[in-house]
């Protein structure tokens, strides 16, 4: 399913798309969330030190392209530093 618009139903898919892919890479975690910032998406993190680690990325990037390619393009380059939070 390609991404045509970002309202809440896309971001709660994207949230979903990136437990997917932090579960199949086995990075562990206490919480995750998309939000909304002005022409940004945010990925929140929580892991075992308990802070809120903040990933950002363009809403504009995110149009055209379906939830796990999305997903797997965030955080493939930021996994590493997911595993030493996690």
């Amino acid at each position: 399913m390609v991404i045509t618009k970002i309202d809440k139903l896309t971001v709660e898919l994207l949230q979903k798309a990136f437990q997917i892919v932090l579960e199949q890479n086995h990075v562990p975690y206490i919480n995750i969330g998309i939000a909304e910032q002005d022409d940004e998406l945010l990925f929140l993190y929580e892991g075992k030190d308990e802070k809120v680690h903040v990933f950002k990325w363009s809403k504009a990037s995110s149009i055209g392209v379906t939830y796990g390619t999305l997903a797997q393009s965030v955080l493939t380059p930021i996994i590493p530093h997911l595993r030493l939070l996690s």
